[in-house]
C-alpha cells in the first residue's frame, strides 16, 4: 500500500557499497556467539494438520516522544499522531494481538507536555496507537515516575479514559492484582512487565504499584501465578544496556530466570536499539529489545525499529507451541533532516530520501538471526 507523502527533504548519507558501518562492527567482533543459556533446539516443525487454531502476535518498540514529535502532532485544538503511523498501519492492525512499548507518560497538557529528562507525552498519543490496532501497551519503564506520583496516575487515567489495555504500572494494588489477558482463537495470552529502575525518581511509600520492578523472586511467583490462568504467559521487561547492538550478561540473566519460572515469551525494551530475537526450544522465545519505534532520537540507528512477529500454534491435543518468528524493519524519518515525523518500512525508506536502507536491510539479517534463524522481510503480509 502506497500512501502520499508529504514533502520531505533529506540530507544523503555517504557510505560505500559494502562498507561495514564501524560503529556496528565495534559492539558485535567481540561478542560470544551463543548467549549464557541454554537452546534446547532452534528451529520446530511441525505438521499443519496438527493445528487447531493460530496467534499472530506482532509487537513494536518504544514510544518515546521527543519535543520535536509533539511538535509535528501540533494541531490548533490539541495533538494528532495518526499520520507519523499510516505508512506502517496494514502491518499492525492486522495481527490478532498488537503490543506496544509506551516508554514515556501521557499524562496530557494537564501536567505540561515536556521531553528529556522528564517526559510527558500529550494523551492523543494512546488514541493514536489504537487506531494502527495496539491491543497492550507496556508503561512500566524509567521514565514511569517522571512527574512523579501524580503523572503516573494522570498516565493511567488517560489509558483508562481510551480503553487501551495496559501492564507494568497501576493505579492501585486492586488494579495490580487484575491479571492482563487477552484470548483470541481458543489461546489465552496473558501479560507482565518489570523495569530495572526509575531514573533514581522515587516512588511513593505504600503506592509501588505505579511501577513494577524487577525483583527475581516477584518474577518466579507471578509468572506462575499467571501460567495457572493462560496458556502463553509474554513477559516485558526494560532493561539492558542502551545503544549496545546485543544482550548484556544482565538481560541474559533475567530471561533465564523468566524462562525457569515458566514464562513462554519475553519482550524487551530500553537499549534503544534492536537486538536479536532468540527461540530456546518449541515453546519459548523471546526479543530481547525491539529498540524504537516512533522517538526523536537523531542517530541512524536509533532510527532502524521493527514489527517482530511470532505466532503461537495450538495443537490438536492441547499443546501449545511457538511458531514461526519473522522481522519487518522499519525506519523512523524526522530530525535532523526533516520536522515531519514517519513510521515507514524501511524497504520504503528510500523513497522518502533515506539513502542507506538497502545497507541496513542487510546488516539487520545478521543481526537478527544471531541466535535464531529468522525471517526479515520487506513486509509482513
Amino acid at each position: 500500500m502506497k500512501f502520499k507523502k508529504r514533502c520531505v527533504w533529506l540530507i544523503p548519507l555517504i557510505f560505500l557499497a559494502g562498507c561495514v558501518n564501524p560503529e556496528v562492527q565495534q559492539h558485535m567482533q567481540n561478542e560470544s556467539p551463543t548467549p549464557a543459556t541454554t537452546i534446547e533446539e532452534t528451529t520446530v516443525e511441525q505438521d499443519s494438520s496438527e493445528i487447531e487454531s493460530t496467534v499472530v502476535i506482532r509487537s513494536i518498540g518504544d514510544i518515546l516522544i521527543h519535543d520535536t514529535v509533539f511538535y509535528d502532532a501540533a494541531t490548533e485544538d490539541g495533538y494528532n499522531f495518526d499520520h507519523m503511523f499510516a505508512p506502517v498501519k496494514p502491518y499492525l492492525e492486522n495481527a490478532d494481538i498488537t503490543t506496544a512499548n509506551l516508554e514515556v507518560i501521557a499524562a496530557g497538557e494537564d501536567y505540561g507536555i515536556s521531553t528529556y529528562p522528564f517526559f510527558n507525552a500529550p494523551e492523543e498519543i494512546i488514541p493514536a496507537l489504537q487506531n494502527v490496532g495496539v491491543d497492550i501497551v507496556s508503561n512500566a519503564t524509567n521514565h514511569t515516575m517522571d512527574l512523579g506520583g501524580p503523572g503516573a496516575y494522570a498516565s493511567i487515567a488517560n489509558l483508562q479514559k481510551y480503553g487501551l489495555e495496559y501492564v507494568g504500572s497501576y493505579e492501585s494494588w486492586e488494579d495490580y492484582r487484575r491479571p492482563r489477558i487477552i484470548e483470541k482463537n481458543g489461546i489465552k495470552f496473558g501479560f507482565l512487565s518489570y523495569s530495572y529502575g526509575t531514573n533514581g525518581n522515587p516512588i511513593p511509600e505504600r503506592e509501588e504499584h505505579l511501577i513494577t520492578l524487577i525483583d527475581k523472586d516477584v518474577i518466579r511467583e507471578e509468572v506462575q501465578a499467571l501460567n495457572e490462568l493462560v496458556d502463553v504467559s509474554i513477559v516485558v521487561f526494560q532493561m539492558g544496556e542502551e545503544y549496545e547492538f546485543l544482550p548484556v550478561e544482565n538481560q541474559y540473566h533475567i530471561a533465564q530466570v523468566t524462562r525457569d519460572a515458566g514464562a513462554s515469551f519475553i519482550l524487551g525494551g530500553h537499549p534503544h536499539i534492536v537486538q536479536p530475537f532468540i527461540r530456546y526450544n518449541a515453546h519459548q522465545g523471546g526479543w530481547f529489545s525491539h529498540g524504537n519505534f516512533l522517538s526523536g532520537q537523531y542517530e541512524e540507528h536509533t532510527r532502524i525499529g521493527g514489527i517482530g512477529e511470532y505466532c503461537f500454534h495450538k495443537l490438536a491435543n492441547g499443546e501449545v507451541i511457538l511458531g514461526k518468528i519473522r522481522f519487518m524493519p522499519t525506519y523512523n524519518i524526522g530530525m535532523p533532516e526533516t520536522t515531519e515525523y514517519y513510521v515507514v518500512p524501511l524497504a520504503d525508506a528510500s523513497e522518502y530520501g533515506f539513502y542507506n536502507s538497502d545497507y541496513w536491510m542487510e546488516e539487520l539479517r545478521d543481526r537478527m538471526s544471531y541466535f535464531t534463524d529468522v525471517e526479515v522481510v520487506d513486509y509482513l503480509d
